[in-house]
């Protein structure tokens, strides 16, 4: 053979994916690998290469081979022992639970967009301050109904307990628009006052003209953000109307999917919904009283007992308040089912017990916490999509259902969280392993019978009974062992 022959760029390759895929592979084993399989890649050119057989595919085979090196490089890795029993206390290490549930928080973070809903909630500010909605629950009749048009500027002419008081409605009238997007803004009506009672502040023009006043994400996404849309006409329905104002980016109201209000001098219509805001103190007993009397001498319409007032903060917030309620109630089963003793509790907190139990106690809090962040987020942003309509009684976030999935949530929580707990070392938190059965399941009464789980890193014994008496106090108990033991355990070694 010639010597001092080139090497093909394949080659080189090779080596290059060799010595990439070395890099997995333990360090005392890695320089004879890479020597190895560089040497079977090299005499495979320089035989093919004698015998003229070198070519375009069998380089393209040389470099394939290589790269199935990187898959015998990890194979190798798994089939290592030291690797394997430190993939296991992984798999049972604490941080690795708390890292899973981590990683799950941030895919719901992704998956939501960075929880719209929660931040609607949490961030709703001074513009939701006193603000409620008002409708009509007939005693007879059928559900929840809207309220004469007429009605609302005699509250708003009359009324001492409120600031101030708008009609809207959700429309049925569809943007026409020039250019075809990937959604169809929805359209709310309402009077000139609605967005004197919502203390908006426009980004362009002006609210206090009737007209069009477009959302920031409609007027961002099919009007391209131009500030020359408005004083432009936009066709709705079978009428054209001209674009007064654009919202800034933070305002919502009753949704967050784009919107488009359309602004008219008079709202007119049989049934309307309203939003007022009231002055501080007033309260809803007071405020129902005040309407019905204005609306029998005023309007002439007969509404006790029928009103339905809701403060949007009280709204907004009824998520949480249902999922504290939730947690509540599995806190309290979970204590009736465990019934923790106060004389365990005292030796707990013992000065030589503390700090081991302040290390225990920290990872449970953690642990439950992150599990039930993951459920109510989940629950809320599940619920109060962006198309979602929020309006009294209709907020998907309020319904029986969500507070049903948050009680059965957190109480699998609450109970997860205690048995994994239970099933791990009381030093290292690490998940114990090598389950033993001892004894006899019928001989209760003569001797233990039961499971026993050892701690890999030789810290103690757990003792599980089969079935525990109402008789032995200590019917599951934790066994420290001493230092003797250490030696039977090689990972402490």
């Amino acid at each position: 053979m010639q010597a001092g022959r080139k090497r093909p760029i394949s080659v080189a390759l090779s080596d290059v994916l060799i010595r990439t895929a070395a890099g997995a592979l333990p360090v005392h084993a890695r320089e004879e690998w890479i020597e190895e399989r560089s040497a079977e890649a090299w005499h495979r050119w320089q035989f093919l290469e004698d015998a003229g057989a070198w070519g375009r595919w069998e380089a393209m085979a040389l470099v394939y081979s290589c790269l199935a090196s990187c898959a015998q490089a990890l194979w190798r890795v798994i089939a290592d022992e030291v690797v394997r029993n430190r993939i296991r206390e992984g798999a049972r290490s604490p941080w690795l639970y708390l890292g899973v549930l981590g990683g799950v928080l941030a895919v719901v973070a992704v998956l939501t967009s960075g929880f719209p809903a929660t931040r609607q909630m949490l961030g709703s500010g001074t513009q939701s301050s006193h603000l409620l909605f008002i409708w009509r629950h007939p005693i007879v009749g059928g559900g929840d109904r809207g309220l004469p048009s007429d009605v609302v500027p005699a509250w708003a002419e009359h009324s001492r307990l409120l600031e101030g008081v708008a009609g809207f409605r959700v429309g049925k009238e569809l943007l026409k628009q020039p250019h075809s997007t990937a959604f169809q803004p929805a359209v709310i009506v309402g009077d000139m006052r609605l967005f004197q009672v919502l203390k908006a502040q426009p980004l362009l023009g002006s609210l206090l003209k009737p007209g069009i006043v477009l959302d920031h994400r409609t007027w961002s996404s099919i009007f391209h953000g131009k500030a020359e849309v408005v004083g432009s006409r936009v066709p709705i329905g079978e009428k054209s109307f001209r674009v007064v104002a654009v919202l800034p980016k933070n305002f919502y109201f009753l949704t967050r999917q784009p919107t488009i209000y359309l602004i008219q001098p008079v709202l007119t219509g049989p049934r309307v919904m309203v939003v007022a805001r009231s002055r501080p103190g007033a309260t809803k007993t007071q405020i129902d009283q005040e309407l019905t009397r204005i609306a029998e001498d005023v309007a002439y319409y007969f509404f006790r007992s029928q009103l339905r007032l809701r403060f949007v903060e009280s709204a907004l917030l009824a998520p949480l308040v249902s999922f504290g309620f939730a947690a509540i109630i599995a806190a309290l089963m979970i204590l009736a089912a465990c019934r923790p003793r106060l004389d365990r509790i005292r030796l707990a907190w013992r000065p030589e017990n503390r700090r081991a139990t302040a290390w225990r106690g920290a990872f449970f809090v953690a642990k439950l916490s992150l599990a039930l962040a993951i459920l109510f987020l989940a629950g809320l942003e599940s619920s109060r999509t962006e198309a979602s309509m929020m309006f009294g009684s209709r907020d998907p976030g309020s319904g029986p259902f969500l507070l049903w999935i948050y009680i059965a949530g957190a109480m699998g929580i609450f109970f997860w969280s205690v048995a994994d707990q239970r099933a791990r070392c009381r030093v290292c938190l690490r998940l114990l392993c090598f389950p033993v059965r001892i004894g006899c399941p019928g001989c209760l009464l003569l001797d233990w019978s039961g499971t026993e789980l050892l701690c890999a890193q030789g810290h103690g014994i757990l003792h599980v009974p089969h079935l525990a008496p109402t008789w032995d106090t200590e019917a599951e108990h934790w066994i420290a062992l001493d230092d003797s033991w250490r030696d039977l355990f090689a990972s402490t070694k």
